[in-house]
């Protein structure tokens, strides 16, 4: 692997960066296929619990890098569009828990990255936001995961406005969960990560598993769903041993 992602591992917390910093650590056909790459890998590792994503400073990331955008044939706008979307999808659909460790300005493709992971912990300093349509482009691939998570009325105002939101009106419409003091933000983001670790891994994979379920079905089948899993997770080693300890107390 490159420097352009670089990883690093404490024990069962997996740390990626984006290792552009010289472009703000836009997403170049390298850098995505690098970053999917190393999602994937530390989904499968079993010794892995969680992940934390963050940039190299200044920022978290720009969003596309729109010098190989400018270049682009259209086979490699579709190849682009694709390796996104690839990236987005491994974050949701990944077994652990991704964290986003917000360190700088977010941007276009990066505030998507944001969206995705399953908690984001922000800098107070921190701008994020989606200005593709200043730019006569269209934030499609994110609307969908930006849709659920602040709803139609928030999502279209950033779309639609571009404008780049300030820590505190990100956390105030549920886009990110914490804005931390900058100093604070790895820290912070460790904590949560080794939170986490310690948890059964089964029953955070399983949970991840239900949402990404739930989110395509009618209220009966959902609630369906939600009581097959209930029963089936009290059935497990891991739920016994948990209520076993509970118990000792």
């Amino acid at each position: 692997m490159s420097e352009v992602v670089r990883v690093a591992r404490a024990d069962a917390i997996v740390e990626i960066m984006l290792n552009r910093p010289e472009c703000r650590n836009a997403f170049s056909r390298a850098l995505i296929a690098e970053l999917t790459s190393a999602l994937e890998q530390a989904g499968v590792d079993d010794a892995v619990r969680c992940i934390i994503l963050t940039g190299a400073p200044p920022a978290f990331c720009a969003g596309l890098d729109l010098r190989e955008v400018a270049q682009s044939t259209p086979e490699q706008v579709e190849q682009d569009a694709a390796a996104v979307l690839r990236l987005y999808e491994t974050v949701d659909h990944l077994s652990k828990p991704v964290i986003a460790a917000v360190n700088g300005p977010a941007v276009a493709g990066g505030a998507g990255l944001v969206s995705v992971c399953d908690i984001a912990i922000c800098a107070e300093s921190v701008r994020i936001g989606y200005p593709e349509v200043k730019r006569g482009l269209v934030a499609a691939i994110v609307m969908t995961y930006l849709r659920r998570l602040v709803g139609e009325r928030q999502a279209k105002f950033m779309l639609l406005t571009g404008e780049l939101l300030t820590a505190e009106q990100a956390l105030e419409i549920g886009l990110v969960n914490e804005v931390v003091p900058d100093g604070e933000l790895s820290a912070r983001a460790r904590h949560y990560a080794e939170q986490l670790a310690g948890y059964p891994p089964q029953s955070l994979a399983n949970t991840k598993i239900l949402f990404n379920k739930v989110r395509s079905l009618q209220h009966a089948d959902a609630v369906e769903e939600a009581r097959r899993l209930n029963a089936s997770m009290r059935l497990t080693s891991e739920s016994r041993a948990g209520v076993s300890q509970f118990l000792k107390k």
